[in-house]
């Protein structure tokens, strides 16, 4: 104990050094790892871009195909479509050429029939245009003749019948004021004889009138009252008449 003592120090070094070469080993094997680890992910990543590429290549080159073979086709359609119009042109212009050769051969027929037709009917036309244009001429001077005698004859009717209305109104006026002033005087003589009558048989006329107002009043509601009831009777036998 005593000879371990004397070598404490020396100890520690060895333990120094020690513990040094066991943290420089293990932080050496890390660092061996983690390089290692650090390959291995990167190997995986090329792999795995080497094998994401040779699929996407692969689709690639499938559209590409694809798309060559969906062109060729549309080519060869396109083709036999261009074909077929080109033939259905040259067909159509052979058909039309031979339908425009045929109506000409037809126009020149009908102008021909018509040339011939025209000639026929200018002859007998101008014999009727002549003998028709002679009798029109007379049927309108006679219509003329007719049509001025009715207007003016229309306007004498109107001038009589304006001169006959003046006339009768003239005299229905002035009946009207004869009327107007004959009832007017006989009112304003009415009214001067009452005037004229004492105090006592103007307020026993005015009382007698108030009388038979009220008498004639009094009739009228008695006459209203026995309609009513006969119109509510009417009703009451439909009703009854009405129902079962």
């Amino acid at each position: 104990m005593e000879e371990f003592g004397r070598h404490v120090g020396n100890v520690i070094t060895i333990q120094r050094y020690a513990r040094g070469f066991l943290v420089r080993l293990r932080m050496w094997r890390q660092a061996v790892r983690a390089e290692e680890e650090l390959w291995a992910t990167l190997e995986i990543q090329r792999v795995w871009r080497g094998y994401l590429g040779r699929v996407k290549w692969e689709a690639k080159y499938e559209e590409v195909w694809q798309k060559e073979m969906a062109a060729a086709m549309i080519e060869r359609n396109i083709r036999g479509w261009l074909a077929r119009a080109k033939v259905g042109r040259m067909r159509r212009r052979i058909a039309r050429a031979e339908f425009e050769r045929a109506r000409r051969r037809f126009r020149a027929a009908q102008q021909i029939q018509a040339l011939v037709r025209g000639v026929l009917v200018r002859l007998r036309f101008v014999r009727r245009y002549i003998r028709s244009r002679t009798a029109a001429v007379r049927i309108q001077r006679v219509a003329r003749g007719h049509a001025l005698r009715k207007r003016l004859w229309q306007q004498v009717k109107v001038q009589k019948a304006t001169y006959i209305e003046a006339h009768a109104r003239g005299f229905l006026v002035k009946r009207r004021r004869l009327h107007l002033i004959a009832k007017v005087m006989c009112i304003q003589r009415v009214w001067r004889r009452f005037h004229e009558k004492p105090p006592e048989e103007r307020d026993a006329a005015v009382a007698l009138m108030k009388e038979r107002k009220e008498q004639a009043a009094k009739i009228q509601k008695a006459f209203r009252k026995h309609a009513e009831k006969k119109e509510v009777q009417r009703i009451q036998e439909a009703d009854a008449t009405v129902r079962p």
